[in-house]
């Protein structure tokens, strides 16, 4: 069973918050045995401006976005967005012009009352998950196509999904189960999810069957004792990227990310290639100023951030991994890695690529106030917002140094 190891940092680490423009001017190239040798990154861009915007400040009919789910590039540069206000999926050719939508909210074919997930299927045909009414698919020229009911997927009393779904491309889900509190059908008493890190088990579902595989178990998000009392201001949490054929699994206070197939075999460890970073003392003095889950608790603050945010699958048994942002305020796990609920940052994110074989390739940041759903050959897509809170799908291009 692969498992990560995860703890606190003793030591002074080699990067301190605040010294970001440093940190992206000195970078440790790091050996595959994680020693680091002074070799320098490639210095990987975006466009300065984006070469699709959809939505934001247009408000002409079809161009309007509220709650993003997802979004996906079809192979001839058609955009296909989940909008979840008005339960739609809306397509735009490859420039951002509003083509047609489909769906819409009702009990009819093809019809929703709820989104999760989308996925682009090969042919790009588009699949769209929802827990009211299955997986349902849409063809290449965006006409509905069929629908499976499926199976919700089991859960009992010690166990319930925590964190994002995962859709893949044959319509099985990525599902993050944690412990609770409670017993099961014969009276066994469940783990305590409060005591330490109980952990997650993470599985692929097969709706058509109601099969659920384990491909690992990891800690689970950091809690303390007494949630209603305190709560860990930076919680380190289980992070998942899955690709066509694999995926990445990892836990933020860990050092490795583990690159597995999906049925449970550990292809490679990675190295982690950020060192934990200084949470600065007027940090540690703060408490939530309202509007968020901390309202009327405390908030404990660890010496250290945790290693990094998210990850992201990309082309060539690659992977993103996003820095953890030098956040002031708390932060629960999902406003970093929800593209509804994610926190947008003020400054962008510091992001590194780590290749197959565990060496980082380059490092780059992404806009301010930029959500990342997805890293093609020469592009990235994702949804943006801006000061008004208005969201857009964005295109940008990556550019190669």
């Amino acid at each position: 069973m692969a498992t990560l190891e995860t703890r606190r940092p003793s030591e002074e680490p080699v990067v301190v918050s605040g010294e970001a423009d440093e940190r992206e001017d000195q970078v440790l190239h790091r050996d595959s045995d994680n020693t680091g040798s002074q070799g320098r990154l490639q210095r990987w861009s975006l466009s300065e401006e984006p070469s699709v915007v959809i939505g934001g400040g247009d408000e002409r009919e079809g161009y309007l976005l509220h709650h993003v789910v997802g979004a996906v590039r079809l192979g001839d540069g058609r955009i296909v967005i989940a909008n979840l206000s008005s339960l739609e999926l809306k397509y735009y050719d490859a420039e951002g012009r509003h083509l047609f939508d489909a769906g819409g909210e009702g009990e009819g074919p093809g019809e929703f009352k709820s989104f999760d997930q989308l996925a682009r299927l090969p042919g790009d045909s588009i699949l769209v998950l929802s827990w009211h009414t299955g997986l349902t698919r849409f063809g290449p020229d965006g006409r509905y196509a069929s629908s499976s009911p499926g199976a919700l997927p089991p859960r009992g009393r010690c166990w319930y999904t925590e964190g994002q779904d995962y859709l893949l491309p044959d319509g099985s889900i990525l599902l993050r189960y944690a412990s609770t509190a409670g017993s099961t059908p014969a009276g066994q008493p469940c783990l305590d999810p409060h005591a330490g890190r109980p952990p997650t088990v993470i599985g692929r579902y097969v709706p058509d069957t109601g099969d659920l595989d384990t491909i690992a178990v990891v800690p689970g998000v950091e809690r303390t004792d007494d949630p209603t009392e305190s709560m860990h201001a930076f919680p380190r949490h289980p992070v998942v990227a899955a690709a066509h054929d694999r995926i990445h699994v990892g836990e933020t206070g860990s050092g490795t990310i583990l690159a597995m197939s999906f049925s449970g075999d550990t292809v490679a460890a990675l190295p982690v290639p950020f060192e934990p970073a200084v949470v600065p003392p007027d940090a540690r003095e703060r408490q939530s100023d309202g509007g968020s889950l901390f309202e009327g608790v405390t908030s404990i603050y660890p010496g250290f951030y945790p290693r990094y945010a998210r990850l992201v699958a990309t082309p060539g048994d690659r992977v993103w991994v996003m820095a953890y942002p030098p956040l002031k305020q708390p932060a629960i796990s999902m406003e970093l890695d929800d593209p509804v609920s994610s926190r947008r940052l003020d400054e962008g994110a510091w992001w590194k690529v780590v290749g197959p074989d565990g060496l980082p390739i380059a490092e780059l940041r992404t806009p301010p106030r930029f959500f990342l759903l997805e890293v093609g050959d020469d592009y990235v897509l994702g949804i943006s917002m801006d000061e008004f809170l208005r969201e857009s799908v964005e295109v940008y291009r990556l550019v190669r140094q």
